[in-house]
This record gives C-alpha cells, structure tokens and sequence, in this order.
C-alpha cells in the first residue's frame, strides 16, 4: 500500500506539472503511454490467441500520434486538417499494408481477425490517446483547466467507487467483468466523481450547468471505459495490463477511464463553451 501511495504521488505531481506546461513535454509523454498501452494491448490480443503484428501497431499509433502533434495542432482550427481525418488517413494505410502483409497467411477467420485488431488497437491506444492533446490545446476556456476538471472526475470517481463500494457495496455490478465492482459502489463514485469535479471547477470559474452535466457524463463514461478493460483483460486472462506503475498496474490500467472519459469532456467543451 505505501508503495502504491508513493508512485501515486509522484505520478500525481508529474502529471500536473505536464498538463500546466503543455507543449513538447505532453505530446513526449503522451506518445511514451500510447506505445506502452499498445505493447501492454498487443501482449492481451496475443494471449487471446490473435497473432498480432505489434511491431505494425506501434509503428502506426507513433504516427498517429506524432502527425498530428506536429500537423494536426497548428492546422485543426483552420479547418484543413482534423484529428478526424488525420486518423482516417492513417486507418487507411494500416488497413491497406495489414492486408498485404498478412493475406499470404490465407484466406481465414483469423487472418480477417489480425486485420481488424490492427484497427482496433489503432484506435483504442493511438487515437483516445491523442485527445489529452486535443483538450490541452483549447483556449476558452483554456486546456489546461479542462483537462485537470476531467480528472478530478475520473479520480474522484475511482475513489468514491472504491471507499463507497468497500463500505456499502452488496449488489453486484458486473460479476462477470469485474467481480467486486457494485451498484452501490458505481453511483457513490458518480457522485463523489461529479461533485469533485464540480469543486474543481467552480474555482476555474466555469459555468455550473456544464459542470454538472458533464460531470455526470464524464464519470459514467469512465466507469464504462474501466469495465471495457476488464472485458479485454478477462478474455486474455490476466489480471493487470502491465507494470507501468508500481501498486497500480499497466498503462490501460491507469488509464482505461480516461480513453473514454476524455472525448466527452472534448466534446461537450468543443460544443457548449
């Protein structure tokens, strides 16, 4: 448990000063979790008996990823690029060199199987991993205070789901998924998630109703993102993704609440404020 607590800590503090700054640092960073996420992704889709060409998943999240560091925020609010059909164009070119890779493998269920989670993969650790840097790049009101809103949510709702759920929790959730998640414990870590995004907000002075809202939103979309990875890791078999943090697991570990929290928060910034 200390360990846990320290390296929560630390992470805790590097990750605020990475959002405050912003720039190079983030997009570095957030391109070292995407590659980590896809190898942690890509040792799971192996232990479920798809033989994945990882090294082709790397190379084009990395590119996912850089393309549109480099092109995609300069060129976004100009309307000649989006993020949209930046991840059009590199879908389309895995598809297209996964297919001639892997069709002198013939004609089966499973060579369409590796080409589809080539495309899976590309989304789920390369694409939702580039939308930190599409929040981080807001300017009204700014990124930053965003994307530290949103995980305020994501985290309260962790820690609400978990002291809630431990104190209260008898009807199972999802026993399938995620055998000691509860109701009583998924809607105390609605609220707590709201509310503490709710707090957070308020002091960056954005507007009640959108906080709530999105609050709501923000936290339910993140509990559906964590019971998504346990649904792959329970597949695989394994019980943690990885070892990115000591006492908190891999990357999609620490990380699944936030690739499906984060586009709400995007999007409903992007529209409503």
């Amino acid at each position: 448990m200390k360990t846990r607590i320290l390296s929560g800590i630390i992470g805790g503090l590097l990750f605020l000063f990475l959002v405050i700054q912003g720039g190079t640092l983030l997009t570095v960073a957030v391109g070292v979790l995407s590659v980590l996420a896809t190898m942690e992704a890509g040792k799971i889709f192996k232990k479920t008996g798809v033989d994945l060409q990882l090294p082709l998943a790397l190379f084009f999240n990395l590119i996912l990823v850089i393309g549109w560091a480099i092109w995609g925020q300069s060129t976004v609010s100009s309307g000649s690029l989006s993020s949209g059909s930046w991840l059009a164009l590199v879908a389309y070119l895995l598809l297209f060199t996964s297919f001639l890779l892997l069709a002198g493998k013939g004609i089966t269920r499973a060579t369409l199987v590796m080409i589809v989670s080539h495309l899976f993969i590309l989304f789920y650790t390369g694409f939702l991993f580039v939308y930190p840097l599409l929040i981080r790049n807001l300017t009204n009101p700014y990124g930053w205070q965003l994307l530290l809103f949103a995980f305020a949510v994501i985290w309260g709702t962790d820690t609400g789901a978990y002291f809630i759920g431990s104190a209260l929790g008898k009807t199972k959730l999802a026993p399938r998924l995620s055998p000691k998640k509860t109701i009583e414990g998924a809607a105390g870590g609605l609220v707590v998630g709201t509310l503490s995004g709710v707090l957070f907000g308020l002091f960056f002075q954005l507007p009640l109703f959108w906080l709530v809202g999105t609050g709501i939103l923000t936290s339910f979309a993140g509990q559906v993102g964590d019971l998504f990875a346990s649904f792959l890791k329970r597949i695989a078999g394994v019980k943690d993704s990885g070892r990115f943090l000591p006492g908190h697991g891999g990357v999609l570990d620490r990380f699944d609440s936030a690739l499906f929290s984060l586009p709400v928060v995007y999007y409903l910034a992007l529209f409503l404020l």
